[in-house]
Order: C-alpha cells, then structure tokens, then sequence
C-alpha cells in the first residue's frame, strides 16, 4: 500500500519562508518572494502529483548531472553577477521542473506512451 505521507510538504513549506524571509527583510520586495515561494510550492506539488516514487527516478543519470550543474550555475550567476537570488532560485527551479517534466522517463513520455 502505498504511504499517504507527503515528504514535501514541510521542506518546501520551510523553503518557502525562507524565500519570503529573505523577500522581506533583505531583498524588501514581499510581492515577488510571495510569488517566488508560491511557485516553488506549486512545483512540488505538481512533481508530487505526477511522480509516483522518487521523482530522480523518472530522469536519467546524464540528465541528473546536467541539470544540476545548470541549475548551479544559474543560481551562481544570479548571486555573483546579477545580484537578484530570488530570481535565480525561481529560474533553477523552472529549469529543474521542465528537465524533470520533459525527461525520457518522465511523466510526458510516459503519458505519450499511455496515449499511443
């Protein structure tokens, strides 16, 4: 039977204050770490949703290692150069969800082979 407990509820709930913290007293522009902490939510609730197990499982161990050093350096630049965190820690987790959602195992090649 499978477990009823969502494992992603609290670290992204703490993720998510951490980014509207971070909004509020560093950044001082509530609005987008409002939006910021929604959509990270709301990822992980989609992923939640469509990834029965390990959503790493649903993804290649190429794919793995590309979209994290992707993502390392999208979240490098935007500290370093671009000086805007929040808005690298929402392009990394966009870039993480359509690596994930588009992978060769992932759920859309599965639902196209559901289709075909």
């Amino acid at each position: 039977m499978p477990s009823t407990i969502h494992n992603w509820r609290a670290p992204m709930a703490v993720l998510g204050l951490l980014v509207l913290l971070y909004a509020f007293e560093v950044a001082g522009n509530v609005l987008f770490g409002v939006f910021v902490g929604a959509v990270l939510y709301l990822i992980a609730w989609v992923i939640d949703r469509l990834s029965p197990g390990n959503p790493l499982d649903d993804m290649t161990r190429a794919r793995r290692l590309t979209t994290g050093v992707v993502v390392l350096g999208v979240v490098a630049y935007s500290v370093l150069i671009a000086g805007s965190i929040l808005l690298g820690v929402l392009a990394a987790a966009v870039v993480a969800a359509v690596s994930w959602i588009t992978s060769p195992v992932g759920p859309v090649s599965k639902w196209l082979e559901g289709v075909s």
